[in-house]
């Protein structure tokens, strides 16, 4: 989910906010020029990577390309880690047209909605599900990266509590998961969880994730802007809350004492060392986790009730959290050359391996023979094929606003200086002056 997705890619360690840009000449000679010449020049396509993370994986794919497409030029130009401002927006005011744009599904339908050109009819659609579409129903956003979030958690600390090989889905109760953390501090830990409450966690992922309740997450949020729905009296936006209670109270979390604080890397050395078990967090975290220790890890869900059949305690939230947007302003060979590009990531050995193997993404397509071999990544993989998946609810709302606005409230929530009715009440007010 900001950037990743409306997507900040969720680090502590905040980067340079100058965006990275590092312009990749292609193999060969010749002159370069924005548009393809009949003296065999180039066509010069801008890119834009939100995810600041996979920055020198993505140009070493662009330089692969370009070996093979010696008539494309690829700049590619990554947000800074951390820095909440797209590059696409930098480059815009510039005065440079970007080609082809990373946003999230979010932005690319809303903020940017008359950015993206229509991709309806490019044959990688048969080949995934999860293309974004926009208010007229044609797909404008090609799923570059599949994602998910839940609670993580250390697999040897684990089963080590239940005495054998913990199965997450086993947890599908909040009464069970509370079980499962007294079993957790009988077994030697005395804080089972590591709960970190940065703005854009505690807002846009966690409170984000009772818009599942309905098959169609946008329905609450159009109700929410009517003002016909009312927070305080739904039973699954409570729920929520009352596990958030459980997972964040002085008997389990390790910073129960003082909920709030800038927790994020202290509660991945804990989880990552064994000191504490879970967190709440998506695929992202195993960078932090990965160097701490090798321990395997893996996703439970949040479960939200006491009922064993809801599909709220049964599946995690999993989906495309970045999407590639073509843009209308740039030229028709700009245009072709960028649908080339697509094309080699979904088709191409080299473009399947840079997004699976050397980026560590989950991909959005069937055809993609390569598996992560990040564990987080790994859990999501299984879920998906599992069938115990849900929208990746972050996805439907406007992740700078619920940082920026929301996320304060639901910090003050979490560190008992406001009451639930006040949290709904400010939910309620936000969405109200969204009309």
């Amino acid at each position: 989910m900001g950037n990743k997705f409306g997507f900040l890619k969720k680090s502590a360690i905040v980067g340079v906010v100058a965006a990275l840009t590092i312009p990749l000449a292609a193999c060969g000679g010749g002159s370069t020029k924005n548009e393809a010449g009949s003296n065999g020049s180039k066509v010069k396509i801008i890119l834009t990577n939100g995810k600041g993370e996979i920055d020198k994986q993505f140009k070493d794919a662009a330089k692969e390309f370009m070996t093979a497409n010696p008539n494309i030029q690829v700049d590619v130009n990554s947000v800074a880690v951390g820095d909440s401002l797209n590059i696409y927006d930098k480059l815009t005011s510039s005065g440079k047209v970007v080609t082809m744009a990373m946003f999230s599904p979010y932005d690319a339908v809303n903020k940017y909605k008359d950015v993206g050109i229509d991709l309806s009819g490019e044959k990688w659609n048969a080949d995934t599900k999860d293309a974004v579409k926009n208010s007229d129903g044609k797909v404008i956003g090609f799923p570059f990266a599949i994602e998910g979030m839940g609670l993580v958690y250390n697999q040897q600390v684990l089963d080590k509590a239940v005495g054998g090989t913990f199965d997450p889905f086993t947890i599908n109760t909040r009464d069970k998961l509370k079980a499962l953390l007294d079993k957790i501090k009988a077994s030697g830990v005395e804080y089972p969880v590591a709960y970190q409450t940065e703005a854009w966690s505690v807002a846009n992922h966690y409170s984000s994730l009772f818009l599942n309740q309905e098959k169609e997450p946008t329905k609450i949020t159009d109700d929410l802007k009517a003002g016909k729905f009312d927070l305080a009296k739904n039973e699954t936006w409570n729920g929520y809350y009352d596990t958030l209670d459980l997972l964040t109270s002085k008997t389990y979390n390790k910073f129960g004492e003082r909920p709030l604080g800038q927790y994020y890397d202290t509660a991945h050395v804990a989880v990552g060392k064994g000191d504490s078990a879970i967190l709440f967090n998506g695929n992202w975290a195993f960078d932090s986790l990965k160097a701490v220790s090798g321990t395997k890890f893996g996703f439970m869900p949040v479960p939200v009730d006491n009922n064993e059949s809801n599909e709220l305690n049964n599946k995690i939230a999993a989906g495309a959290t970045q999407v590639m947007v073509i843009n209308k302003k740039a030229s028709k060979e700009q245009q072709d050359a960028a649908k080339k590009f697509l094309d080699w990531l979904v088709y191409d050995k080299a473009g399947q391996d840079f997004v699976v193997n050397k980026a560590q993404i989950i991909s959005a397509f069937k055809n993609n023979p390569n598996k992560v071999t990040n564990p987080l990544g790994v859990a999501i993989s299984d879920a998906l094929a599992a069938g115990k998946t849900m929208p990746f609810t972050t996805n439907y709302v406007n992740t700078g606003d619920w940082t920026t606005i929301l996320g304060p409230e639901v910090q003050k929530y979490i560190g008992k200086q406001s009451s639930r009715a006040d949290l709904a009440k400010a939910f309620e007010t936000y969405y109200k002056n969204q009309k």
